[in-house]
C-alpha cells in the first residue's frame, strides 16, 4: 500500500528527530566509547539533552564547537582540536566523528580528514570511524542504523588483512534496532543463549543505559560491548537483525564476509516470537525451553482475557518506521481498529505494508486519527492525547513522563504479554473516568 502526506506548509510537533542523536545512542551501547559530534555546540547539547531525559543516565558526547566563521575557513582545524584533546585527555577505545547539517551543507571532508590524520600519527589499537548525517533527511532511526554500518566497515578494515578467518558457529551476532530498550535486548540474548549459542549484541544498550548503579564518574560510556568483543563478533556464523533498518549492517557483514544473516522485522507478539523461535529451534536442534512455552500461554491467556476491553476499540500510532511495523503486528493481534498510523520518515518496510501509513507528526496523528480510544508515541503526543480524549500510551523516544520506560519490554511472548495488560488498563482507566465524568454532571 502507498505511503501517503498531507500537504501542509510546515511540521507541527514532529516526531522526526536528528540522526545525529541516533548516532550517539548507537554509541552509548560500545564500551569507552566518545561520540565526537562535529558542529556547533548546540548540535550536541540537543541529543544529549534528550538522552539524559529519557534514560535519566549520564551521555558521553563531546563537540568540536564549530563557529560561523570556523566553518568558512577551516573547520577541519576544529575538529583536529578536538580529536587531540579526547585521544590525549581521556583516551577511548571508540571514538565515532558524526556530521551534522553544519558540516555537511558545508561541503567539510572530515572523512579525508580523519584516514590523513589516523596516518600522521600512527594510530594503533582502538577503533575511529565517520558517519555522514545530515539532518534534513532521515531520522533516529536511520542515524542509528548508519552509525552501526560505519562501525562494522572500519572493524573489518582494521582485521581485513589477517586473511581467512576463523567461523564460530555457535556465535551469533545481534544487530537490534534503535527501537529496543535495553531490557528489550537483555530479553533478546536471553532467548538467543538459551538454545546454547553465545551472543554479542551490536551495539549493546542492555549493559549500558540498563539503569544500573556504577561509583565514580567517567566522561567515557561504561558498560556496552567492548572493542575485543566486536572484533571477535566477525567470526559468528550468523548475524541476526532485529528491525527492518537494521537490514543494511547485516548485509555488509555477509558482502565482506560472506557471514549469513537473517532480519526479523518484528519480535513482539504471538506471531514474530513463534518465527524467532522456531528458527532459533531449527538452526540449533535444540528444543524450545520450557519456560518459553509456558510464557506463550500467558500472552494467549492475557489476550483473552483483555478482549473485553479491546474490542471496538481503535488507536492511532506516531512511531519511527520500525517500531511502528512492530506496533502494528502486535495490534492486529488484538483485533483493535488502527485508525492512523503516522510514521516519522519513508522506508521501504512501511511502504510494503499492507495497511495505510502516512509520513507527517503528531499534529497529523491528531487529525487523522480523530476519534481513536489508545493514543501511542513518544511523550511529546500527550498533549494531543488529551485534545482527543484518548487514553496515553508512551512509546518509542524520548518518554519522560513515566519513569523506568526504557525498562520496559516489548519483545517476545513475555514483551507482549506486558503490553497487552498495560494497554487494556489503560483503556480500563479511560473509561472508568467518561463514566465518573458523565455522572458527575448530570
Amino acid at each position: 500500500m502507498t505511503v501517503n502526506r498531507r500537504k501542509k506548509p510546515a511540521s507541527v510537533n514532529p516526531i522526526k528527530i536528528g540522526q545525529s542523536l541516533g548516532a550517539v545512542l548507537a554509541l552509548q551501547g560500545c564500551y569507552r566509547a566518545m561520540p565526537l559530534m562535529h558542529g556547533s555546540q548546540g548540535c550536541s547539547a540537543f541529543p544529549k539533552a534528550l538522552l539524559t531525559r529519557h534514560f535519566r543516565e549520564p551521555i558521553a558526547v563531546q563537540t568540536s564547537a564549530l563557529q560561523e566563521m570556523d566553518v568558512i575557513f577551516d573547520a577541519n582545524r576544529n575538529l583536529e582540536e578536538a580529536l587531540n584533546l579526547v585521544l590525549s585527555k581521556h583516551r577511548p577505545d571508540i571514538i565515532g566523528i558524526i556530521g551534522t547539517e553544519l558540516t555537511d551543507v558545508a561541503g567539510v571532508d572530515y572523512q579525508s580528514m580523519l584516514k590523513s590524520y589516523k596516518r600522521e600519527r600512527n594510530m594503533r589499537g582502538g577503533l575511529a570511524f565517520s558517519v555522514v548525517l545530515p539532518d534534513f533527511r532521515g531520522s533516529l532511526e536511520s542515524g542509528f542504523s548508519a552509525t552501526v554500518e560505519s562501525m562494522i566497515d572500519e572493524m573489518i578494515q582494521q582485521v581485513g588483512h589477517k586473511g581467512s578467518r576463523s567461523v564460530n558457529t555457535r556465535q551469533i551476532t545481534l544487530l537490534p534496532g534503535s527501537f529496543l530498550t535495553p531490557a528489550d535486548v537483555m530479553e533478546l540474548k536471553e532467548m538467543i543463549s538459551s538454545f546454547g549459542f553465545e551472543v554479542i549484541a551490536l551495539p549493546d544498550i542492555s549493559t549500558s543505559l540498563s539503569g544500573h548503579l556504577l561509583t565514580g564518574f567517567s566522561l567515557l560510556t561504561r558498560g556496552g560491548v567492548p572493542l575485543d568483543s566486536m572484533l571477535q563478533s566477525l567470526q559468528s556464523g550468523l548475524t541476526i537483525a532485529v528491525g527492518g533498518s537494521m537490514e543494511r549492517p547485516a548485509r555488509r557483514l555477509h558482502n565482506a564476509l560472506g557471514t549469513p544473516y537473517k532480519v526479523f522485522e518484528s519480535a513482539m507478539g504471538l506471531k514474530a516470537s513463534d518465527e524467532l523461535l522456531h528458527f532459533l529451534h531449527q538452526i540449533s536442534g535444540e528444543p524450545v525451553p520450557l519456560r518459553y512455552c509456558w510464557q506463550r500461554e500467558n500472552l494467549l491467556d492475557s489476550m483473552l482475557d483483555a478482549h473485553f476491553q479491546f474490542a471496538g476499540m481503535s488507536v492511532v500510532a506516531a512511531l519511527e518506521p520500525d517500531h511502528l511495523y512492530s506496533i502494528s503486528g502486535w495490534l492486529e493481534e488484538l483485533g483493535v481498529e488502527q485508525k492512523a498510523l503516522i510514521a516519522s520518515y519513508e522506508t521501504p518496510l512501511i511502504a510494503g505494508m499492507e495497511r495505510e501509513v502516512w509520513v507527517g507528526d503528531l499534529d497529523d496523528a491528531e487529525v487523522l486519527g480523530k476519534g481513536a480510544d489508545l493514543w501511542i508515541s513518544n511523550s511529546h503526543g500527550i498533549a494531543g492525547a488529551q485534545r482527543m480524549e484518548a487514553a496515553f500510551m508512551p512509546a518509542g523516544f524520548p518518554v519522560w513522563n513515566e519513569l523506568g520506560a526504557y525498562m520496559s519490554v516489548s519483545v517476545g511472548y513475555r514483551g507482549a504479554m506486558e503490553w497487552s495488560n498495560k494497554a487494556g488498563n489503560l483503556l480500563m482507566q479511560r473509561e472508568a473516568g467518561h463514566r465518573e465524568s458523565s455522572i458527575r454532571h448530570r
